[in-house]
């Protein structure tokens, strides 16, 4: 009982300790530099404007001209918008080359933010082609595999940190089969990452959303992807389609974004800057209700269980 004791205060503490070093952070945030990918709109453009308030200098990769704009009408001088296309290497490589010249030659990229990612194409396993596969993984795998590459050499000369959003759909599949695809992968290159540098000083994070109403889900958007997906269909399957599957399907993502997804976005860009501002961050943010309480049990139950929940549960 003595030791039962003991060994209950001694993790007491131990949590207590863990749970204090969490809240320490990073000094010097005005001389500290962040590119940022994604930021036209969603948790990038929200999360460019809260480093911004906080005096980071923050690199922020728009896909758009609009996007552009409308960072550097709202945001201050340390921020630099620039258009960067993270599936294009050519782009890429242009963004970094602004941003070697833009900062002093002592200093390095504190973190890198490979937010950017697309929900790519609508429908079951059986409507979807390799290009389609190979949209999605462009943006949201080797956007972030070569982003990150390009900014290493600055990364390791600041001893800095690679924040990588995943998805709770990266841990859990269902759904979109090549969005699940995607973050899978996210999933698997940040794990060999943290692993491969280890020793170097740079430490890898993954932030795994569960789901958020950003333009990402925007209804009408869904629905004209739902559209283009049917007209591209081969006839065949055309055919065996019923007439109302467009208002059918809309219905299941209605319910779907009333029932599951959060509109608590800043949950989203508070688990970024918690990784980038905080002295001991944590490897894996979960975040959101489902992400936490829903998804990430169904992952641990026997498949026999969890498929029977998901079906039950999902549209």
């Amino acid at each position: 009982m003595y030791w039962l004791l003991v060994l209950v205060m001694f993790l007491l503490i131990l949590t207590i300790t863990w749970l204090t070093l969490r809240k320490i952070k990073i000094g010097n945030i005005s001389s500290r530099y962040v590119p940022v990918t994604g930021c036209d709109s969603g948790f990038g453009n929200l999360l460019t404007k809260q480093l911004d308030l906080l005096g980071f200098h923050v690199f922020a990769g728009c896909l758009t001209q609009a996007g552009v704009e409308s960072v550097k009408s709202e945001c201050s001088d340390k921020v630099m918008a620039i258009q960067m296309d993270v599936s294009n290497d050519e782009s890429i490589k242009q963004t970094i080359e602004v941003i070697r010249k833009k900062i002093p030659s002592e200093k390095g990229l504190w973190a890198v933010v490979n937010n950017a990612g697309v929900l790519g194409s609508i429908g079951p396993s059986t409507w979807q082609t390799r290009q389609d596969y190979e949209n999605i993984m462009a943006v949201n795998v080797y956007g972030v595999i070569m982003v990150t590459k390009a900014c290493m050499p600055l990364i390791l000369k600041e001893h800095g940190r690679v924040i990588n959003t995943a998805s709770i759909a990266g841990r859990f599949a269902f759904g979109s089969p090549s969005y699940c695809v995607s973050k899978y992968g996210v999933e698997a290159f940040s794990d060999v990452l943290r692993r491969e540098i280890y020793r170097s000083g740079v430490s890898v994070h993954i932030i795994e959303p569960g789901f958020h109403r950003t333009p990402i889900l925007d209804r009408e958007s869904y629905r004209q992807k739902v559209n283009d997906k049917i007209k591209q269909l081969p006839q065949d399957i055309k055919d065996s389609l019923p007439c109302n599957l467009v208002d059918t399907m809309m219905v299941g993502f209605d319910t779907f974004l009333e029932k599951v997804a959060s509109s608590k976005v800043y949950e989203v860009v508070d688990a970024y800057i918690h990784a980038i501002t905080s002295q001991f961050p944590k490897k894996r943010y979960l975040v959101g209700f489902d992400a936490k309480f829903i998804f990430r049990p169904l992952s641990m139950l026997p498949e026999w269980i969890s498929d029977w929940v998901i079906v039950k549960m999902l549209p």
